[in-house]
């Protein structure tokens, strides 16, 4: 293809123009992250090797109880603010799903 005054502009355009087009959507598919999407069975990681007793799957669990009591709490507050860990332990440690989350914390060591 010939680039001179005479060919179209369209026609010198419109190859570059899919050209970055394509690279651009290849690199935007090779940038996305993995679906890695972490798996508990109450306060267990599920891993290929096994299940594993994690934090993670810990907080998760004492965040859904909470919410079962009507609380108002999400996995990363229980996560991120260790006192509202507490405060919920604290209060509901008592139901049997919090005894492996929450430890120390229960209601039986404070009184």
């Amino acid at each position: 293809m010939r680039c001179d005054r005479t060919t179209p502009i369209r026609n010198r355009v419109a190859p570059a123009a899919i050209l970055t087009a394509s690279v651009l959507f290849l690199a935007g598919i090779a940038a996305t992250p993995a679906a890695a999407k972490i798996e508990c069975k109450g306060i267990f990681q599920v891993t290929k090797s096994g299940l594993i007793s994690t934090l993670y799957c810990q907080d998760r669990q004492i965040a859904r109880v909470a919410r079962s009591y009507g609380w108002r709490v999400s996995d990363a507050e229980v996560r991120n603010d260790p006192l509202k860990k507490v405060r919920i332990c604290q209060a509901l440690g008592g139901d049997i799903r919090l005894q492996g989350a929450c430890g120390a914390y229960g209601p039986r060591l404070y009184r």
